[in-house]
Order: structure tokens, then C-alpha cells, then sequence
């Protein structure tokens, strides 16, 4: 079997712990959200069809991302999703607007639905097709999909269906991308904004979609039974989604990081958090001190008090273009 690509699991890639090396692309444009990129969408791109379903035999206890497909490819995908839910894997299965699904909403599934072809062709009335609870991607592209005005009315349009996040991502843009886009969607100011204009504020959308009602991140994609270490996950989950708001801020980077290690730290270890919080014994773990406060409201309350600020913070009215911008090179790190 061809081992699928790994990375460390973050909030601002979707929680995306593995990925397929190679499957059937659609042929409109679309986002890679592991690794915050545009993906092929050209008509005849070379792929390995049979890729996804070699991952079946696959046990994998994190987040398995299933990029969208070709029509073609949905049913295989869609097999390939059922079983690996049966053993309990978390999934995160992309779509676009308009597209069905054979996987049920009750699976367990994390739906996301890609909204950049329907951004470039002014279709925003397909944003209101979305099913109700659903979690969408806005990438922001300069001169293309970073209008404020456009963040309102798509904005609106989502809230309008019932869609509960839709997530700012800000795709690293190759030379050959840009051509692509200005080549396809732009005129001159396009082309301007594409090529020297500044990457657009995930913040100042995420506070324009929180407006309309919208959470801004993901839901953490848990593993259920058979698979094994649910809660520590989330209170995994709980820890990176403060490292990353915590770097966003602007705030130290050490304490960023220290975060981001204790996250991992969690998802590895095999103790049950919750358990030795009831007895007392946090302190003998090897986190930072405020990293094991939250793991210790975890374990209280269900919720982290400091989590609960940290977002709030970062929703609050402010500054525009005062961007937290990404800082991937900071955490993001693929495995192979």
C-alpha cells in the first residue's frame, strides 16, 4: 500500500493529518487545504486514479483528507470514505457547491465545501445552495476574492443557508498561478493586485464572517469507535487552536510554539488527560505551564477560559489589514 503524505494536524490546514499522494483532479479551480495551495485543474492532468482506493486498508487514527474529484471519481471516493469511518478514521471530504455526496451527514464526516469556482465566476447564489451546518472555505486571492464587500454579500448568503464556518484560507500564490488567474478572471487592476498587491487578512474576514454568525475555524474532526482517543484530541485541538490564535496576535513566538509542541505532545501520548487532571497529577506532565492551565479547563468544564479570550481577541473589531498572516513557516511541517 502507498503510504499517504503526513503533516502536523493545525487549525489553519482544516486539521489535516494525512493525505493521498496522487488521485483524479477535478477541472475547476479549487484549493488544496493541506497544504494552502491551488490545486491542477487543467483538463487532462496525469493522476493516479487508484491512489484513493489504496488507502482502504489504511489505519489511521487522525484526520485523512479526501481532495474533491472528477464526477467520475466521486463513487470510488465515496467508498473509500464509508470504510474508513467504519474503523473510526476522522475525514475531511472537499466538495463544491452543488455537489452530493453517498457519505451521510451522520458518519462523522467533516464536509467543506470549496468555494473558489463559484467566487471567479460571480456565482453567489450557489453559496446559498450550501447544506444547513455545513463548513466552507473562502480563499482569498488579491483583486479576485478579497473584496469586503464581496465578504458581505457571500457572507450573507452563507449565514442565509445555514452553513456554520466558513474558514479564510490565503493560498501561496507560484508565478504560474498568477498568470493563470489574471489569464482567466483579471483585467489590469487584477493582474496589478495579483502580482504586487499584499496577501489578503484572514483576520479581517474571519471578523466579517463572524459578523454574519459564522465561526471562523473548523471543527477538530475526531476519531469515534472502533479507534480509540477522542477526548484527547480535542483537548489536543483545544491547545493548537490557542498556539495558533496565540501566533496570529502577534504575541511571542516561544509561547506560540510551546503550544503547538504541547498539542503534539497530546496527540501521542497514550495517558488519559482527563483522567489525570481528576487525580490531580498535571504538574507531573511535560507541558508549559499554560498549556497544562488549559488542559486542566478542559478536563473541569469542558472549555478553555483562555481559548475563549484568545478568540474573542482576535474577532473583535479592529484595525483592518493589520493581518495575522500565516505563518507557516513558523509550524507547518509535512512528514514523510
Amino acid at each position: 500500500m502507498t503510504k499517504p503524505i503526513a503533516q502536523l494536524a493545525e487549525p489553519g490546514r482544516f486539521w489535516i493529518r494525512y493525505s493521498p499522494r496522487s488521485w483524479a483532479t477535478p477541472e475547476r479551480p479549487w484549493v488544496r487545504l493541506a497544504t494552502g495551495r491551488l490545486g491542477e485543474w487543467e483538463v487532462g492532468t496525469k493522476t493516479d486514479a487508484c491512489e484513493l482506493s489504496a488507502l482502504a486498508d489504511a489505519s489511521l487514527d487522525n484526520v485523512l483528507y479526501l481532495p474533491p474529484v472528477p464526477p467520475h471519481g466521486a463513487v470510488a471516493r465515496d467508498e473509500l470514505a464509508r470504510a474508513l469511518l467504519a474503523f473510526g478514521t476522522p475525514v475531511v471530504i472537499q466538495l463544491f457547491p452543488g455537489e452530493e455526496t453517498a457519505v451521510p451527514p451522520a458518519s462523522g464526516a467533516a464536509f467543506v465545501f470549496d468555494l473558489l469556482s463559484s467566487l471567479l465566476e460571480h456565482d453567489l447564489e450557489a453559496l446559498r445552495g450550501l447544506p444547513a451546518g455545513a463548513t466552507a472555505v473562502w480563499p482569498l486571492l488579491p483583486g479576485l476574492t478579497d473584496d469586503p464587500e464581496l465578504w458581505e454579500l457571500g457572507c450573507g448568503n452563507l449565514a442565509a443557508a445555514g452553513v456554520r464556518c466558513v474558514q479564510a484560507l490565503t493560498p501561496a500564490l507560484s508565478p504560474a498561478d498568477r498568470r493563470r488567474l489574471a489569464e482567466g478572471w483579471g483585467g489590469e487592476q487584477t493582474f496589478d493586485a495579483l502580482f504586487h498587491g499584499h496577501p489578503p487578512s484572514e483576520r479581517d474576514f474571519a471578523r466579517a464572517a463572524y459578523r454574519h454568525g459564522l465561526e471562523p475555524f473548523l471543527l477538530r474532526p475526531l476519531p469515534r469507535p472502533p479507534a480509540r482517543g477522542a477526548r484527547n484530541r480535542w483537548i489536543g485541538g483545544v491547545v493548537a487552536l490557542a498556539g495558533e490564535l496565540w501566533l496570529r496576535l502577534g504575541r511571542p513566538v516561544e509561547q506560540g510554539q510551546a503550544f503547538y509542541r504541547a498539542a503534539r505532545w497530546i496527540d501521542r501520548t497514550a495517558y488519559d488527560l482527563e483522567a489525570l487532571a481528576r487525580e490531580g497529577n498535571l504538574a507531573v506532565l511535560p507541558l508549559d505551564p499554560a498549556s497544562r492551565e488549559i488542559v486542566g479547563e478542559c478536563a473541569a468544564t469542558g472549555e478553555s477560559a483562555r481559548l475563549a479570550r484568545l478568540l474573542e481577541e482576535y474577532l473583535a473589531p479592529g484595525k483592518t489589514g493589520a493581518d495575522d498572516s500565516r505563518r507557516t513557516a513558523d509550524v507547518q511541517t509535512i512528514e514523510t
